[in-house]
């Protein structure tokens, strides 16, 4: 085989399977759909405690734990035509640290409403990096918009966004 051969096969493969990189930087790419929100993954900070969103994925059953995650054992499941959203986020806390109460998550879908969690905030602070999951009960299907921490509002519609195979189908 000659090299600009393979070269050519090899640059038609990755267009295929990775059709993701134009709507990267695109007029009306994934953060349009949510004004005032830093892009997806982009860390916020709130009196020194650094967080970002790290994924979002559906699950019928879920632990309840607190954040950070502690002794709180509970777990929670679905009636039909529901699931849980959990969003994972990743934390870490800065020298400028403030304790203090946090108010709990809350999510927005694309259609406006909005959506709680049981999983409360516990002894921040402690740990100095950690994660916790966030599940909120939604209707099967229901399309997540954004998630609040007090004033901080983080984009999920990148989450959201249907990932493609492999090969792009």
């Amino acid at each position: 085989m000659k090299a600009p051969y393979v070269a050519f096969v090899c640059l038609c493969l990755c267009a295929v399977a990775f059709p993701v990189i134009p709507a990267l930087g695109a007029a009306g790419g994934p953060t349009s759909g949510n004004q005032g929100a830093p892009p997806a993954g982009k860390p916020q900070t709130l009196a020194g405690l650094e967080m970002s969103v790290t994924a979002v994925e559906r699950a019928s059953s879920v632990s309840l734990q607190d954040c950070p995650p502690g002794a709180n054992t509970q777990k929670g499941m679905t009636k039909p035509g529901e699931e849980f959203a959990v969003v994972t986020m990743k934390f870490k806390v800065l020298p400028a640290f403030k304790a203090g109460p946090t108010k709990r998550p809350s999510v927005k879908d694309a259609a406006g409403g909005d959506f709680y969690t049981a999983v409360s905030f516990v002894d921040v602070g402690k740990p100095p990096e950690f994660s916790c999951s966030f599940p909120f009960r939604t209707p099967t299907g229901t399309k997540l918009k954004s998630i609040q921490i007090d004033s901080l509002t983080f984009d999920l519609t990148p989450f959201e966004a249907k990932k493609p195979s492999f090969f792009g189908f």
